[in-house]
């Protein structure tokens, strides 16, 4: 049998994961190493609360990693998504990384208003 993750001591710092730091469900599962089932689990038995404060049941949850686009931005996505045989949400996330990695959002968005930021010297090969 494995080594206890959730043991009392542990369970008790989730509650100021959720209220102070608003660390979601999945989030605080990631840091202490456990699925996130097994975390709902055990602290429903513990009569621990993995809501935000405020929070009521029967209320739309918003995740703040929710990006909206307009219907033909969408079927555009999709379109080219499925043309490289990925996912919309591969695409995006891959479109995404690399305009932050290579500070190309002037180059993207057209933008000359916006001071551009030193560029890190890179090796390339």
């Amino acid at each position: 049998m494995g080594r206890k993750i959730l043991t009392k001591e542990v369970l008790a710092t989730i509650p100021e994961m959720v209220e102070r730091s608003g660390m979601r469900a999945d989030d605080i599962a990631e840091k202490l190493g456990c699925n996130i089932g097994t975390l709902k689990v055990r602290c429903s038995q513990a009569k621990i609360s993995l809501r935000p404060p405020g929070s009521r049941r029967g209320r739309p949850r918003i995740d703040e990693r929710t990006i909206r686009l307009s219907g033909d931005a969408l079927a555009l996505l999709q379109r080219r998504a499925a043309a490289s045989g990925k996912t919309e949400a591969a695409l995006a996330r891959e479109l995404l990384e690399t305009i932050a990695r290579d500070d190309l959002y002037d180059a993207v968005l057209d933008d000359e208003s916006v001071e551009p930021l030193p560029m890190k010297k890179r090796a390339f090969g």
